[in-house]
């Protein structure tokens, strides 16, 4: 078995999560390539390049000062200058690494920007490697790139970047993600999807003999798809612009709707009866934000509806078995209604705003559906409300 094919999968892997940032940062006029000019690389319509190349490690760094990975690197970008494959002066270089070290020649390559920092850079990086031997493995690659190619080398490093992630580079996806206001939790669905959907774009393009380029206009697509859909899982508390004052609170209370009464009649008191109809305006604006958003559809509302009948039914029973002659009838009302508001009941395998779940109980106690009292029925539905 391989030792080093869990290292190299993982390289080859890193491709992906890279290609969708940048793709998730590009503008308009740019596409995302995989393996065409480097490892991923950056187009634009002036005809403008960004080339990164990833390295990758499961030990630890992956650019020390000595590392081929980075002499490499250093040689190729300067030989595909030399071949007309691209142009030092219109590119901008990267090195992207998934495991942080020491600062070394690396981060001082990095950090010049101009032609006399790039020279003091490389000033350090010969001091720093004087004794180097010919026979050692990045010879070839450092006495092409600094003793063969040093004025080259001061136009590279000028417009020469290190990047470090984190692991499998999933964290800057995800940080582009949130930046650009997808929810916090559908941050892992629409990424999951976004990958997939870049994976198999790159694959069959790459099948076709085709260049494994995407667009912005192509990624924007199916980005706006993935984000809708991601939309329609959230259940989105619209009410958080709403403004409940005391003068809407006071009007619900003067028309004594069934709900009211309801509470009422097991003695809840005043500050609860104002909590219920924020609870009850709250749920009541949400369902129809969300029906009419197509977050949700009539079903899935209903299908809320029955659990929380369903939950009612069987602690309304259990309460009058266990409570019956310890507590009077307004106490026994008071606990059901307590029991049901804590109650935890999920939307389409998501949690609801808090008053949900309260306010829809005082939705379905308003329509007479259940009740508090253990003879609501007798009290409003027999006498007739």
């Amino acid at each position: 078995m391989n030792s080093n094919a869990p290292g190299q999968l993982l390289g080859y892997s890193l491709q992906f999560p890279r290609a969708l940032y940048h793709l998730l940062k590009c503008s308009p006029d740019e596409s995302v390539c995989i393996e065409v000019l480097g490892d991923v690389a950056i187009l634009n319509a002036e005809g403008g390049l960004i080339t990164e190349e990833d390295k990758s490690s499961i030990n630890g760094n992956p650019i020390t000062d000595k590392s081929t990975d980075l002499w490499k690197t250093l040689s190729n970008w300067i030989k595909a200058n030399i071949s007309g494959d691209l142009n030092i002066l219109n590119s901008k270089f990267i090195l992207y690494s998934n495991q942080s070290g020491r600062k070394g020649i690396a981060s001082k390559f990095s950090s010049a920007q101009n032609r006399v920092e790039a020279q003091a850079a490389i000033d350090y990086a010969k001091n720093k490697l004087k004794g180097i031997k010919s026979d050692h493995d990045i010879w070839e690659y450092y006495d092409f790139v600094i003793n063969k190619n040093e004025k080259l080398l001061i136009k590279l490093v000028e417009r020469f970047e290190v990047q470090i992630g984190n692991g499998t580079g999933y964290d800057e996806v995800h940080k582009e993600l949130l930046r650009q206001h997808v929810p916090k939790s559908q941050i892992g669905f629409i990424s999951n999807n976004l990958s997939g959907w870049l994976f198999q774009e790159v694959i069959e393009k790459i099948s076709a003999r085709e260049h494994a380029i995407i667009s912005w206009k192509e990624f924007d697509k199916q980005f706006i798809v993935q984000f809708d859909r991601a939309r329609r899982r959230e259940l989105i508390d619209f009410t958080l612009q709403e403004s409940y004052g005391k003068e809407i609170i006071k009007t619900q209370i003067k028309t004594r709707p069934l709900y009211l009464i309801q509470l009422e009649e097991i003695g809840l008191p005043e500050d609860e009866i104002i909590e219920a109809v924020v609870d009850y305006m709250r749920a009541d604006t949400n369902r129809e934000k969300w029906i009419e958003s197509e977050i949700i559809d009539t079903g899935v509302a209903e299908e809320f509806e029955d659990k929380l009948k369903s939950f009612w039914k069987n602690k309304s029973k259990l309460i009058l078995l266990t409570k019956k002659g310890e507590l009077n009838e307004k106490e026994l009302g008071q606990m059901l209604l307590l029991e049901c508001k804590l109650r935890q009941v999920t939307i389409r395998d998501m949690d609801p705003p808090d008053s949900t779940v309260a306010g829809t109980y005082h939705a379905l106690a308003d329509e007479l559906a259940l009740g508090w009292h253990p003879n609501w029925e007798e009290i409003f539905v027999k006498k007739g409300g």
